[in-house]
This record gives structure tokens, sequence and C-alpha cells, in this order.
């Protein structure tokens, strides 16, 4: 897959996860393509909400055209 393409599916799916998503059912863990979800620590999100932000880390090792410990971040808000 193109490197410009993957980085805008990643863009997307932050409107998908965590509060207000887009698509229900999708949680905060797991892969998306060969990109590992970084999961979230208890209380790193707290006041995110109320601020209408929101952002979740990629783990890009092991994905075509990113290096070693490459870490992508998508938000909104």
């Amino acid at each position: 897959m193109n490197k410009d393409l993957f980085l805008a599916i990643l863009a997307m799916d932050s409107y998908n996860r965590g509060y207000g998503e887009g698509v229900s059912g999708l949680s905060e863990s797991g892969q998306i393509g060969g990109a590992t979800i970084r999961e979230f620590k208890v209380g790193e999100q707290d006041g995110w909400e109320a601020a209408g932000f929101y952002a979740i880390a990629y783990d890009m090792t092991g994905v075509a055209g990113f290096g070693a410990g490459e870490r992508v971040i998508s938000y909104r808000g």
C-alpha cells in the first residue's frame, strides 16, 4: 500500500475510536493493517473529552516504508 494512503487511513481512524466515535465497536487496542495501536495508560486521557481532543498512536515497526520504532500520532479536536 502507498505510504501516503496508509497515513490518510490512520488520520481517519482517529475519528472512529474513543469517545464520539464515527464507527461504534472499535476498541483502542489491536492493529490496523500492520500498525499496532499503542494502548493508553490509566488516567492518560483525563480531560480530553472536555477539551474536545482525542489522539491515538500507532507503532509502525514492521510496516513497509517506516523504520523500527517509528510512531504515527493521529488526533482530532
